[in-house]
């Protein structure tokens, strides 16, 4: 967990870390946003051809120098929404060790997508898994597919 009680290159090398696994596509975009507490947060542009977009989803990052799983987990609780406080974009929580550059992801704010609706789905805890360039696009196409849905619930006043 990037804090004072870490190395001064824990933050630095997560979010290098989770910069080049999400511009491993070339359709993306990143945005540095410093976080409160630590970590970073990055504002993450989808179709990013040179042109603003729209579409976008929020990752938070959080460093760690620990291989333990509950470790780091206990640390980020802190990230995901409490009731009542919900994100209003997709957002997942990446945890990159920086010693042997193992990250993590979770929805914090998950989307889902039907044909004709989209939703977020609040998580208060994370179900962890590995993140690498396939689940980086698995994330993408999620994110995709909610934007896609989003105009055919939203209605012109």
């Amino acid at each position: 967990m990037s804090s004072a009680n870490e190395p001064w290159f824990v933050a630095e090398r997560s979010e290098a870390v989770a910069g080049l696994l999400l511009t491993s596509r070339e359709d993306v975009r990143v945005r540095h946003e410093p976080a409160q507490g630590g970590g970073s947060d990055f504002l993450v542009e989808i179709g990013a051809d040179g042109r603003p977009s729209t579409r976008i989803f929020m990752v938070q990052v959080k460093g760690t120098t620990s291989p333990d799983p509950d470790d780091w987990r206990r640390e980020v609780r802190q990230l995901f929404p409490a009731p009542g406080r919900p994100f209003y974009l997709p957002t997942c929580v990446f945890v990159v060790n920086v010693r042997d550059n193992k990250a993590f992801y979770a929805w914090a704010a998950e989307p889902l997508a039907d044909a004709n609706s989209a939703t977020l789905r609040f998580h208060e805890t994370g179900t962890f898994r590995p993140l690498d360039p396939a689940a980086v696009g698995e994330i993408i196409d999620r994110v995709e597919a909610w934007y896609q849905a989003l105009p055919k619930q939203l209605v012109p006043a």
